[in-house]
């Protein structure tokens, strides 16, 4: 027992120890990055960021304006209507749905695009492409988020003669609003993230530039220290700000409170 205590504590420090030069690895990383993009952020020209900067955020709000509310629907239903095994798998196909990787929405878009014999690719059709990939998504944070409300709201909408369907859109996820926006913020911050499926897009013509894409296509051209390399660094910074700060207005809070429970059950 002492010989496994002993080798259970080395097992601990080394973890221990991994784990530290892990983080501080990440942190000097981190660091050295950002400094590159305050400092391409210093040296660039703020007005030739704005098209780029426009881009991705007309793509990113179109993505959320027409994903965000069916994936919140999907989670309504899977949360809460459904029954059995049937919201164990329906939450199993959100999951592999929401791990497929960019590319394949893009591949998958453009031979649908091929098909239908469209030429040239506008914001909005990039926007569609992006809200298909970020419903599975919203629709998994949002299932997490309606399934934190507590079980007491439930029985009480039901004991007021509430159907299953009235507890959901009355009770549950009005009580739940901050998760469920917290949901689309993520949502957002993909759509305004995403590369390949918005490279492979652009690559059909009239795609949107964005910051992802500039930054993908021009950074193995761009030479190092160069006036070029310095503001795609600061685009990098640009969409980094953007993501950040959107996931910090949709934060949820650390626990539920009283506030958030509907009037009509206080």
């Amino acid at each position: 027992m002492n010989a496994l205590g002993a080798g259970d504590r080395w097992l601990a420090r080394a973890l221990r120890a991994v784990a530290a030069l892990l983080l501080t690895g990440s942190a000097a990383l981190a660091a050295a990055m950002l400094a590159r993009g305050v400092h391409g952020l210093v040296e660039t020209d703020l007005r030739s960021l704005l098209p780029a900067t426009r881009a991705t955020l007309s793509c990113a709000v179109v993505a959320t304006a027409l994903g965000a509310l069916p994936g919140m629907a999907v989670a309504v239903y899977t949360a809460e209507l459904s029954e059995g095994p049937w919201r164990e798998r329906a939450v199993r196909v959100l999951e592999v749905c929401a791990a497929l990787p960019g590319v394949v929405f893009g591949f998958a878009a453009l031979r649908l695009l091929g098909l239908l014999g469209v030429e040239r690719v506008s914001t909005l059709v990039t926007g569609v492409v992006l809200a298909v990939m970020i419903l599975p998504t919203v629709a998994l944070l949002s299932v997490e988020a309606l399934r934190g409300a507590p079980e007491a709201l439930r029985e009480a909408s039901e004991a007021l003669g509430a159907s299953a369907w009235q507890t959901a859109w009355r009770v549950v996820v009005p009580s739940r609003w901050r998760g469920l926006a917290a949901a689309a913020g993520a949502g957002f911050a993909r759509a305004a993230g995403e590369t390949v499926a918005v490279q492979l897009l652009a690559s059909r013509g009239g795609g949107p530039r964005t910051l992802t894409a500039r930054i993908i296509d021009e950074l193995p051209r761009a030479p190092t220290s160069s006036p070029w390399n310095h503001s795609l660094f600061a685009m990098s910074l640009m969409l980094l700000i953007l993501s950040t700060g959107v996931a910090l207005l949709a934060r949820p809070p650390a626990r539920s409170s009283p506030s958030d429970e509907p009037s009509s059950l206080r």
